[in-house]
């Protein structure tokens, strides 16, 4: 037993573990300065495009799974994967130089080999896998920049791994041969640092929080979001940041009269009058948030009505469904009597400022009533089409009918805060169909209802309603505090528990109080 253990460490220590490590860290500068260039626009960030190839084949409910236990975090997770994988190709990329260095001889022919190959391969092979196209054709950066990206990376990689591989292995002729203990450390170290990672990611950082507010003050305050504070979801790792000044939206499909209008042009014709400016408080949240998440959020949207715009390029009687395409690639669509309802908007400013580069600028589509990804941000084509479009989370199964859900949500106080004597219970309370006319509140865990009092909405059919329940409690001991909403029709909200994969999340919002 103990001489087949030491046989197997014996060929475990033989593989090539200094070329391998050699690569990791030669690895790590290619990426350090591919992603300086990404950021720059000015290059591809291999990691970058390996995570946006996941997110665009992973099954819905994978990925439902995912976004409903990390949030955004489950991006976060992704990357990391995507960054240890590369690594690890890179690491394995380094293991032939022992061969080539005595078959092409001169030293510095190795690193151009090098350099030629690790630039190829990611741009005549992986890129193309990866959608996006021979040499980066398709990418944002374009052919030019992709390819410059790729070979400074790759001769940094071969660079740094020509210092390791020929300087310090020649100051260091006896090589490294780790103990098994050091060994065992180090893989242990390694997969430390993993977990670390993964748990700092899943938790503190970007685990999905509740809607809650530390008092009625806040609530009241927090009726219309702050921008700071509006919740961020997109599909990227990097989202684009638009220059208005080189910006232009395309209006076309079955239209008679095709727009391509500048954002100059679009301000003008609002000054003008030709497309009247118009706005309102809308209340908007995300398809995979979950029953009393904070995934939502109200604001004040100005800009135009999208009927107005499709009206501006002459909407064709064949047309009824709308399709919007991004900056960075994202589509979706809706029906046309949603497009052309008067709340639908295509937005050019958010709480009263022109709209930032994370909320979509510098203009993005608002369709209010339904889940936050039929309103696109960062729209370059509006196009005109005849039968039902799937976007980008549609052909992946998520809902193409999208309406909010029908919920009364608990702000106040936290799930699992301590009060004692009288205490105000409240929330916000949203539905896609005519508002809210009702709020119930159970301090029993369901077995009786009592209502609450309403705030009136900053529009009626838009927007949330603010809620509160004044409660004092008989006894000490821990409640379950149940609310649930009927909407403007006088319909309940569906007491059935669902998962945010495909339609959206269902079922009442609780929290446990404990009075001292």
């Amino acid at each position: 037993m103990a001489a087949a253990r030491e046989g197997r460490w014996a060929r475990l220590r033989r593989l090539p573990w200094n070329r391998f490590f050699a690569g990791i860290a030669a690895g790590a500068a290619a990426l350090v300065v591919t992603l300086v260039m990404r950021l720059l626009g000015l290059g591809v960030f291999l990691p970058e495009l390996v995570l946006d190839a996941v997110i665009t084949r992973i099954p819905g409910p994978l990925e439902s799974f995912f976004i409903g236990s990390l949030g955004e975090g489950a991006k976060g997770l992704g990357i990391v994967c995507a960054l240890v994988g590369v690594e690890v190709a890179y690491g394995l990329g380094a293991l032939p130089w022992r061969w080539i260095e005595p078959r092409v001889r001169w030293r510095y022919a190795v690193v151009l080999l090098y350099t030629a190959a690790a630039a190829g391969v990611v741009l005549l092979v992986v890129l193309p896998l990866l959608g996006a196209g021979v040499a980066g054709s398709q990418t944002d950066a374009g052919t030019g920049f992709a390819v410059l990206s790729q070979l400074l990376g790759g001769w940094l990689y071969a660079t740094v791994l020509d210092y390791f591989l020929v300087d310090v292995a020649a100051r260091h002729p006896q090589g490294f041969s780790a103990s098994r203990r050091q060994f065992l450390t180090g893989v242990l170290a390694a997969a430390a640092s993993l977990s670390l990672a993964f748990v700092t990611f899943g938790s503190a950082v970007v685990q999905p929080g509740r809607l809650a507010f530390g008092s009625l003050q806040d609530l009241l305050a927090e009726e219309v979001t702050p921008t700071a504070d509006f919740y961020v979801v997109t599909k990227n790792l990097i989202d684009p940041a638009v220059d208005p000044s080189t910006w232009t939206l395309t209006v076309d499909g079955l239209v008679s009269s095709p727009l391509a209008l500048s954002y100059a042009d679009l301000q003008a014709r609002i000054a003008s009058g030709s497309l009247p400016a118009a706005g309102e408080y809308a209340t908007m949240e995300c398809v995979s948030n979950e029953v009393g998440g904070n995934l939502i959020g109200t604001a004040r949207w100005d800009g135009v009505r999208l009927a107005d715009l499709l009206a501006a390029a002459g909407l064709e009687s064949t047309a009824d469904w709308i399709e919007f395409t991004c900056v960075d690639g994202y589509t979706v669509a809706v029906p046309l009597a949603q497009a052309t309802d008067p709340a639908t908007l295509a937005v050019l400013q958010m709480n009263g400022a022109p709209l930032e580069d994370r909320h979509g600028g510098p203009v993005r589509i608002l369709v209010p009533g339904k889940y936050g990804m039929f309103s696109a941000k960062w729209i370059n084509r509006i196009t005109a089409v005849q039968g039902e479009v799937l976007g980008f989370w549609q052909q992946k199964g998520w809902t193409d009918v999208g309406f909010i859900e029908t919920e009364a949500l608990i702000a106040i106080p936290a799930d699992g805060a301590v009060v004692s004597g009288p205490v105000t219970i409240g929330g916000f309370a949203v539905s896609a169909a005519d508002g809210i006319s009702r709020v119930e509140v159970s301090t029993d865990g369901g077995a009786t209802w009592s209502a609450a009092q309403l705030r009136a909405p900053k529009d009626p059919r838009l927007t949330w309603v603010l809620w509160t329940f004044d409660w004092t409690p008989p006894q000490g001991g821990a409640y379950e505090i149940v609310a649930r909403a009927y909407d403007g029709k006088g319909i309940v909200q569906t007491a059935t528990v669902a998962p945010p994969f495909p339609d959206g999340a269902s079922g009442y919002d609780h929290v446990t109080l404990l009075v001292s």
